[in-house]
């Protein structure tokens, strides 16, 4: 049985913030979403990830605590184990990251999908935010520049982006448009759709698990595998700008 998620939700969403720092805010798209056609054979494609889970190396410079959020990144290398990862940190979901990072940050997974031949090997080096930026803007719009010329310096041909949060859904869907209009097709993972709507994303899929742990529950590598390959398909098959697709793949199920 699916583990239902808490009612948050777009309105929820909007109420919390309206109460606690702008009685006016509202969610906007900043215009035409972009498109760049993803590549015919993504199995010779390196993907990258960007995760706005709040992870980062132990020893990095720690993300600010602050009020509006953070809008700078990290640097997670390919092969970093969870050991070498910062889990305790206070801006890290305490739910599922710290027994799994496999739930936000699906490096190993995605190393499995490249030895079976569903995508070409990894990114060297994979992104990290840390989530709750209510005002992204101009600050992310500097680190997506900055990513993009990362992406552009180790190869990458497709980045897919997991939200952990509810406002991480602007913030990935922001990210994606960015990178996308830089030439970089995106996939983007979504957590409130109605949120995704709104900002739009090129390409978004739709998951069905508790905020925390976009790529399903801890511990279920399967699983893992199996929401990254739901957004390679979508990365190819989606007809245009503005594709949402639901998953069909369920909280603590085999696979």
């Amino acid at each position: 049985m699916d583990e239902p998620r808490a009612p948050s939700g777009l309105a929820r969403l909007l109420e919390s913030l309206r109460e606690e720092i702008d009685p006016t805010f509202e969610f906007v798209s900043p215009g035409p979403i972009p498109w760049c056609p993803a590549p015919s054979d993504p199995t010779t494609v390196s993907a990258a990830l960007i995760t706005t889970a709040g992870l980062h190396l132990l020893g990095d410079e720690p993300f600010a605590d602050r009020r509006l959020g953070d809008t700078t990144f990290r640097i997670v290398p390919r092969g970093t184990e969870p050991e070498r990862l910062d889990l305790l940190a206070p801006y890290v979901d305490r739910r599922y990251i710290p027994g799994d990072p496999e739930v936000a940050l699906p490096l190993q997974a995605l190393e499995t999908l490249h030895a079976a031949g569903w995508i070409g090997p990894p990114a060297p080096r994979h992104i990290s935010l840390s989530g709750g930026i209510v005002r992204p803007l101009p600050g992310l719009l500097d680190s997506a520049e900055r990513i993009a010329g990362i992406f552009d310096e180790d190869g990458v041909g497709a980045a897919i982006l997991l939200p952990s949060c509810s406002l991480c859904v602007q913030t990935v869907c922001l990210l994606a448009r960015e990178l996308e209009g830089r030439g970089l097709p995106t996939v983007a993972l979504t957590l409130i759709p109605e949120l995704t709507r709104i900002v739009g994303a090129p390409r978004a899929l739709a998951v069905r698990f508790p905020f925390g742990a976009p790529a399903g529950d801890p511990g279920n590598a399967p699983l893992h595998r199996a929401v990254l390959r739901e957004a390679l398909r979508l990365l190819s098959e989606a007809p245009g700008p503005g594709t949402l697709r639901e998953s069909y793949l369920g909280w603590r199920r085999s696979y």
